[in-house]
């Protein structure tokens, strides 16, 4: 069980110094009542209540506890700053400013969930990008292997600041493109439209 300490940047509706989440048999990570009187966590249950009020907290023997996933937001290129934790209905129920304001066991559990989560495939190399109705297809080369994504016509690679592209498919998952100097030919041709 971990808790995360106050830090110097948090929003002012949210106490950080009673958050308290584990790491459950399930692999799931949860948001645990610190104190009966809790009340950042009675205000946590209640964000994360459904339309329903059904599945909103789980009993565990000894309190509720709600199921939190974490989602690095924008920019991406500063991975260790605000993370948020989301419920399994997509709502936020804290904003951890930076890592640094987290305990040591704490922030190694955030860090692997992040790792979890910001798995990244990284581009090699560009084989064809196919425009169809709606969809653009994609055949490249990763780190990983050879893949084929989709990805919607409004969907553009975004800067990460260092000269390193980002790209979401379809299914959510991550692409990383590369500097262009650093690919071949073929590849720079095919992505100049997208990366000019």
């Amino acid at each position: 069980m971990t808790q995360i300490r106050p830090g110097k940047r948090r929003d002012t509706d949210t106490d950080l110094a009673t958050l308290k989440l584990e790491r459950r048999a399930d692999g799931q990570l949860w948001l645990c009542r610190n104190a009966e009187s809790d009340p950042w966590y009675a205000a946590a249950v209640e964000k994360a209540k459904p339309a329903d009020n059904k599945g909103a907290t789980r009993d565990r023997g000894d309190g509720d506890a709600v199921a939190v996933r974490v989602a690095p937001c924008f920019p991406w290129s500063q991975a260790g700053q605000y993370i948020s934790l989301r419920t399994t209905d997509d709502k936020e129920v804290a904003l951890i400013g930076h890592l640094d304001e987290l305990a040591d066991d704490t922030r190694r559990l955030v860090e692997q969930a992040l790792a979890e989560v910001g798995f990244v495939l990284e581009v090699t190399r560009v084989e064809s990008v196919r425009t169809e109705i709606e969809i653009r297809n994609w055949q490249v080369e990763t780190r990983q292997g050879p893949c084929t994504f989709q990805t919607k016509l409004d969907d553009w690679p975004h800067p990460l600041g260092d000269g390193t592209f980002v790209l979401r498919d379809v299914a959510g998952n991550l692409f990383l493109i590369p500097k262009p100097a650093t690919l071949d030919a073929r590849s720079n041709k095919l992505l100049w439209p997208f990366i000019g």
